[in-house]
């Protein structure tokens, strides 16, 4: 057997103001003077008012159970990992707290350091000087937990001059770092003049820096990727 669906039979307009006034005719009923267009506009206009409290009131409802959230604390824990594949010593901060981390910032000698995030609410900062190192989280909720550290395990010294020569017109310099590592691209030198002088070539697989033999007084520096510098003087011998 099949079954067919069956509309609801629609009035107009016309058709419902009169069947309205046949029913106040027969009641005997004083006839209605408010046309069916503002009874029906007035009706959309309550419904409206009604979706927009029941919004309002939903909003209210949402905002009292979520209001314990917007005061839990965050826990934050700083400890060292040792040091890193750039020989930096590497902290570890560890977030703990139910809402999302809506930022977090390390600071030192007013400087802000990169931090790198390792999973969900760990992260990693490898600060590259000796000092106090302020660390502040903050949740979505503005709820804010801060840290300082004092770092003392960076590498704050330079390069050593291992020895030196002078052969075929070019000037041989060996060097070595114990920490960080020597930063040839960074190597320069400073002629009595002011001119800057670049190596004619470095070999760091030999810890070796060459200049051109100078002609005049220079002043060589020497840096590690963290900036701890070799200073030397290279004086022309009459």
């Amino acid at each position: 057997m099949k079954l067919s669906g069956r509309k609801d039979p629609v009035l107009d307009e016309e058709e419902v103001s009169g069947l309205l006034w046949e029913i106040f005719e027969e009641s005997g009923a004083r006839p209605n003077s408010v046309p069916l267009e503002a009874l029906r506009a007035y009706t959309a206009y309550r419904r409206e008012r009604f979706y927009i409290l029941r919004g309002i009131l939903a909003a209210i409802l949402v905002l009292f159970f979520l209001m314990p959230f917007l005061f839990i604390e965050m826990k934050l824990t700083v400890s060292p990992e040792g040091p890193g594949f750039r020989k930096l010593p590497v902290y570890s901060l560890d977030v703990e707290s139910p809402v999302p981390v809506r930022y977090i910032r390390a600071d030192m000698k007013q400087r802000q350091l990169p931090i790198y995030e390792e999973s969900a609410r760990t992260y990693t900062v490898e600060p590259i000087r000796n000092g106090l190192l302020k660390i502040e989280v903050m949740g979505v909720n503005r709820q804010k937990a801060s840290v300082s550290v004092e770092v003392t395990d960076v590498d704050s010294a330079g390069p050593k001059l291992l020895s030196g020569g002078e052969e075929d017109g070019l000037v041989y310099l060996y060097v070595r770092d114990d920490g960080i590592g020597v930063d040839y691209s960074g190597v320069y030198a400073l002629t009595a003049s002011g001119r800057t002088v670049f190596p004619r070539k470095t070999v760091p697989e030999e810890n070796c820096v060459v200049f051109e033999y100078p002609s005049e007084t220079l002043d060589v520096y020497i840096p590690d990727y963290i900036g701890n510098t070799l200073h030397l003087a290279l004086r022309i011998e009459e």
